[in-house]
């Protein structure tokens, strides 16, 4: 079953406060697990739906054009409190590393990460394939590491197919176990 909680327009205007958009941008339905786009996906290997939240980031949370974004944002509320900003790329994932800077960047204008007292934040890049990691990209993911060094930021990196598992909090690609 795939998600719909996104397919009709937003309940919201741009006018409306960060917290209030967000909120608005949240999936509601049993499908919250997993997203897919193309040929990337991320999953979080969980059961219960009280223990995460989905947001739709770009195209919905935030449809700005003068700005980049991530696809979407995920929750864990298992022991230690997990936000994973996911974007699921193509080949550019040097692209993939800026979209995630200004997204965490918005949010962190916004104090959002204020509210929560501690946390793991994580960003995470989907992609179906090369160029991966070469130096340009290392030198990006180096960089938006010490931007956000304040909140503790890990940038995790999959071929094609991405889980994570909030128990032993870990990410694992597409033959992992």
């Amino acid at each position: 079953m795939s998600c719909k909680c996104f397919n009709n327009k937003a309940a919201f205007t741009p006018k409306d406060t960060f917290i209030t958009r967000l909120k608005k941008s949240k999936c509601n339905c049993s499908s919250r697990f997993k997203v897919k786009e193309n040929k990337s996906s991320f999953s979080i290997c969980c059961n219960e739906p009280k223990l995460v939240d989905k947001y739709k980031i770009d195209g919905y949370f935030d449809c700005d054009i003068t700005h980049r974004k991530c696809d979407y944002l995920f929750t864990c509320h298992y022991n230690t409190e997990t936000i994973i900003f996911v974007e699921l790329k193509g080949t550019d994932i040097k692209h993939a590393i800026r979209q995630l800077d200004e997204t965490i960047s918005i949010f962190a204008k916004e104090q959002f990460f204020v509210q929560i007292k501690d946390f793991v934040l994580i960003g995470a890049i989907v992609s179906t394939g090369y160029p991966s990691d070469d130096a340009t990209f290392r030198k990006l993911k180096t960089n938006i590491i010490k931007k956000f060094k304040n909140y503790n930021l890990q940038i995790e990196h999959k071929t094609y197919e991405m889980r994570y598992d909030p128990k032993r909090n870990r990410f694992m690609g597409r033959n992992e176990k």
